[in-house]
């Protein structure tokens, strides 16, 4: 009966041991207690000092709302009936792909080519982007890059240079994405070093690529529609040459009275009423494919523009409190683990002289 009960003597020592070892540690680490705290505060001071010392950053935000049109709707099925084809080329850009639009070389290089207004005078994006940075300017200068002009830019080494900073603003520091998959918002975000470049980027951006965006969604309609207005102007002129004709028949057959001679008379008079039929139809539908087309067509709505200032100031006092707690759980970790490992290297020697 006594063998199967548990003994609890033996779980009262090991507690107890427990404890005891944890008072040493504990014992162990406040006899190093001052070390512990110069070496938080020497991670709190490399906090405090960094962040005192970076640059200063800048970060433009911009939300927009995309409202997609239904370009499924009745356009494609009314042009189809004249022979026009809507296709599936204005379709070919879905919303999701806008995402990818905005960091697209073609976009970014375009916007980068920009004018902008700096101290009341214009210049390039790009070239502002080059000033920005001293140590940039002397290397583009020194390989006769700067300034960049639109005249030059299809050269080999301008086209590579040009490159190099469609790179560097597209790999870290621009982000797009949607604010919620559910809704239609994206949000277009730029940090840098320069508050005018972060500021005038994102804003160029979004309208070149929304621009953009819509045209492609839109250019079948558009196609459409001028084969429509042309048929439309054809139809007019055919037909306004239709009446002068059936007018001119009928002077000279007024005072006509044999039936036969007015037969050119009566088949003019068809054909105006062919005409005025068909030009009726066509003016009706015109009007529609640029109701429906108007319908059809994305809706790009600004929720959101940079505000200023846009620099992000990093709090000194909590990267260092950071820095600080961060030193003192490392060199708590060093002392405990070196002790922990002296432990046992000190029972792997006990065990052996037992032996």
């Amino acid at each position: 009966m006594n063998d199967t009960q548990p003994n609890y003597q033996e779980d009262e020592i090991s507690l107890a041991e427990l404890w005891n070892k944890a008072k040493s540690y504990f014992s162990y680490l406040w006899h190093y207690k001052f070390i512990i705290a110069g070496v938080a505060l020497l991670f709190a001071l490399g906090g405090f000092v960094k962040t005192w010392m970076a640059k200063p950053t800048y970060t433009a935000n911009l939300t927009f709302a995309l409202e997609q049109g239904d370009a499924s709707g009745g356009l494609g099925s009314l042009a189809s009936q004249f022979g026009f084809s809507v296709g599936g080329g204005g379709d070919g850009l879905a919303g999701d792909n806008l995402l990818s639009l905005m960091k697209s070389r073609r976009i970014v290089q375009n916007v980068l080519l920009s004018p902008i207004q700096k101290d009341g005078k214009s210049v390039l994006l790009v070239n502002h982007y080059v000033q920005s940075d001293p140590d940039r300017l002397k290397k583009w200068k020194k390989q006769n890059l700067y300034p960049i002009n639109l005249e030059d830019i299809n050269l080999p080494k301008q086209d590579s240079a040009m490159g190099e900073v469609v790179k560097a603003v597209t790999s870290k520091a621009l982000a797009v994405s949607k604010v919620d998959k559910k809704l239609s918002f994206v949000s277009v975000s730029y940090t840098g070093d320069d508050g005018l470049f972060a500021g005038n980027f994102v804003e160029l951006l979004t309208n070149q690529s929304t621009k953009f965006y819509v045209a492609t969604k839109t250019s079948n309609a558009k196609s459409n529609i001028a084969k429509l207005q042309r048929r439309v102007d054809s139809v007019a002129v055919e037909l306004q040459r239709a009446m002068l004709g059936y007018s001119t028949s009928q002077d000279q057959n007024l005072f006509t009275v044999q039936t036969a001679a007015k037969v050119p008379t009566m088949q003019k008079q068809m054909k105006v009423t062919m005409l005025s039929t068909m030009y009726g139809e066509l003016v009706k539908n015109l009007e529609l494919s640029k109701t429906m087309a108007a319908r059809d067509e994305p809706l790009i709505t600004i929720i959101d523009r940079p505000h200023h200032p846009l620099r992000v100031r990093s709090s000194k006092l909590k990267t260092a409190a950071i820095g600080g707690v961060l030193g003192g759980f490392l060199t708590v970790l060093f002392l405990a683990g070196r002790a922990f490992f002296h432990d046992l290297s000190s029972q792997a020697k006990a065990l052996e002289s037992k032996k």
